[in-house]
């Protein structure tokens, strides 16, 4: 794999609002290096810098410091007229469509090709085959305002694409959906990867979309990026604290010492976590080891969770039996699984 976006030690600031204040860091020291045919996710907090980090990597905002090499070609030392040479050869969709309501979907499309300057019937070809993609042949005469949430965001894919980009840029594209229209756009965009070969760089605040559609991820906290790496990597064992965050708005992991105490008021038993990652027993093994030492036993937090066919999470279990059955089971369940027990009084 090579990289088709690098980032090295980039900063963006902007000036203070006010006499008197501070110059804003929107990027900070940023080092990122995304490969060829990745999904690359950045997924931040609002005010993190993920935006801005997308506006640097257009050229639609100069880089205050660093470099930024976009398909080989450092942008940070080109003119304008150069840059708008490496902008055609990125996509972007947006959160809100940004579709010229006035405009049919088919001249929607067609925008980004009259101003390339192709051919009429180039572009006629060009329109139907990108129709026919996103599935709303049917719509080439609607306007937006006909369209649905999803179907606009579909006409965005397709303008993006006209050109045929090699990157293509999502900023919070899925933010302004229902969940099943996001499931639909993410699936669409998963062909675009696979079937044409896009480079995809998903900005989003969203874990799930992360986990549905990206191959690798960057976290950013105040224009930093704090951890990155292979999204099962990042999702399953996360080493940041801001990383951890994010991964248990969607990954319930080892209860709190105030979550233990609450299951315990619902639960009888000994509250026992059991960890699994890709590779390791399996949930069906834990259950069966403890129904042969005759344990009985409830699932009462926690979930297991799959990224691309490797699975990953955490099952807290209120186990019931004598001390002595429990400690043996537990130490045969050890040798091929990760249990950590929630000591009785609440505390980890």
């Amino acid at each position: 794999m090579t990289a088709i976006v690098t980032l090295t030690d980039v900063t963006k600031t902007y000036p203070p609002a006010a006499k008197g204040d501070d110059v804003v860091t929107a990027v900070d020291g940023v080092d990122l290096e995304i490969e060829r045919g990745d999904v690359f996710g950045i997924i931040g907090y609002s005010g993190a810098g993920k935006s801005t980090l997308v506006r640097l990597i257009n050229a639609l905002e100069p880089a205050t410091s660093g470099s930024i090499h976009v398909d080989g070609v450092d942008i940070t030392a080109l003119r304008e007229r150069e840059l708008r040479r490496v902008r055609g050869g990125i996509g972007m969709i947006f959160q809100q469509f940004n579709l010229f309501s006035a405009k049919t979907v088919k001249a929607n499309i067609a925008y980004p090709l009259k101003l390339a300057g192709w051919s009429k019937a180039d572009i006629d070809e060009r329109v139907a085959e990108l129709l026919r993609f996103v599935g709303l042949s049917d719509k080439a005469k609607a306007y937006p305002e006909q369209l649905s949430g999803g179907q606009k965001q579909r006409v965005g894919i397709a303008r993006a694409l006209a050109t045929r980009p090699a990157i293509l840029l999502a900023d919070e594209a899925t933010s302004a959906l229902d969940p099943q229209t996001t499931h639909e756009v993410l699936a669409l965009l998963k062909r675009v990867n696979e079937e044409q070969g896009v480079t995809i760089v998903v900005i989003t605040h969203e874990m799930d979309v992360i986990q549905t559609i990206a191959t690798k991820v960057a976290v950013m906290e105040q224009g930093r990026v704090i951890e990155q790496g292979d999204v099962f990597q990042v999702f399953s064992d996360p080493q940041n604290p801001a990383s951890q965050r994010f991964v248990g708005t969607v990954i319930k992991g080892i209860p709190s010492p105030a979550e233990a105490a609450a299951l315990r008021a619902r639960h009888e038993g000994r509250l026992v976590t059991f960890s699994f990652r890709d590779g390791d027993s399996s949930q069906a093994q834990v259950f069966l080891d403890l129904a042969e030492a005759g344990i009985g036993f409830e699932l009462v937090y926690g979930g297991i969770n799959d990224i691309r066919g490797r699975a990953f999470g955490h099952l807290t279990l209120a186990l019931r039996g004598s001390d002595a059955a429990v400690n043996s089971a537990l130490d045969r369940i050890r040798v091929h699984a990760t249990v950590t027990e929630i000591e009785r009084e609440g505390a980890l």
